[in-house]
């Protein structure tokens, strides 16, 4: 069988700061694909996307300073063999300002240039576009607590998670799934490890100003049954993950928006409720702290 040339690259690893994000690993496939700009510059981080910036617009310049270079005498007021007046009369020929102390006097200059201004507004309007966009790609701005917790809830035991709206506005038609992963062996003996998801007390909110906590029933045909009995060393070394995907229309935004939370075994608390976040005042408001969405206690 061929082997794609790529599969010989390292792995590509994908992780977060922390707990929330799932780890990643992939061989094969590349973290920067040159092959894609478009998906690169929505992808790579600030900082990376102006360095990147920056080093094309340098290169951009420096090719075209050269080909001024190499013609002594096509530029007015350009100093023969001046890279450094080159390079600036390339930016000021990019950005179309055209200062006016040195121009184009020969049709091999004015052609270089035609062709740089050209470019110029390409680049501007491309810029300006993927500046655009990352801008206006919608956050959800949604907090997860840093632990789900076991607890019991009317004599039943159950997982929970909490997430809090950090936006000031409420979100509408609120939708969430829990998901893990599950070990099973084929008839053929071959294990397959499949996700399988939790069934929710209530899986829709059509208003979610405030928090929200997921609750999943831990009965004897839940996947996660063995969390009624499990010690904590046991489950430390479990491997289960728990991953949570919410989608909601922020009417602020009037758009969709779009968060997911990964919980590992070490982010699961045995015998831990959530402390209150919520309380009211005096005149029937309904206050939430959001510095205290991860708080908790000790089941009594």
């Amino acid at each position: 069988m061929h082997q794609d040339k790529k599969s010989s690259m390292k792995p590509v690893t994908h992780s977060g700061t922390g707990s929330g994000t799932l780890k990643l690993e992939k061989v094969g496939v590349r973290e920067f694909d040159i092959t894609d700009p478009y998906h690169l510059a929505l992808t790579m981080s600030w900082p990376q996307f102006f360095s990147g910036l920056f080093m094309l617009y340098a290169v951009i310049n420096s090719c075209f300073a050269l080909l001024y270079y190499v013609a002594p005498g096509s530029v007015s007021n350009m100093p023969p063999y001046s890279l450094r007046d080159a390079f600036f009369f390339s930016i000021e020929t990019l950005a179309t300002v055209g200062y006016g102390h040195m121009a184009p006097i020969t049709t091999y200059s004015h052609t270089v240039s035609a062709i740089e201004m050209f470019v110029g507004m390409v680049l501007t309007a491309t810029m300006t576009g993927l500046v655009f966009v990352r801008f206006s790609k919608p956050k959800a701005k949604l907090l997860f607590a840093s632990h789900a917790v076991v607890v019991r809830r009317s004599g039943v035991p159950s997982l929970m998670i909490r997430i809090g709206n950090g936006r000031m506005n409420a979100l509408n038609d609120a939708r969430v799934r829990v998901t893990t992963f599950v070990s099973e062996t084929a008839a053929d003996g071959q294990k397959i490890r499949s996700m399988v998801d939790l069934r929710l007390s209530r899986s829709d909110m059509p208003f979610f100003p405030l928090t929200w906590t997921l609750i999943h029933e831990l009965t004897d045909d839940s996947p996660l049954v063995l969390l009624r009995s499990v010690e904590t060393s046991t489950l430390h070394t479990s491997g289960m993950r728990l991953l949570v995907s919410i989608t909601a229309h922020d009417p602020a935004l009037g758009a969709q928006v779009f968060a997911n939370y990964a919980y590992g075994p070490d982010q699961i608390a045995l015998d831990t409720r959530y402390t209150d976040a919520i309380t009211h005042t005096s005149d029937q408001r309904s206050v939430a702290d959001m510095r205290k969405i991860s708080d908790m206690q000790a089941e009594t």
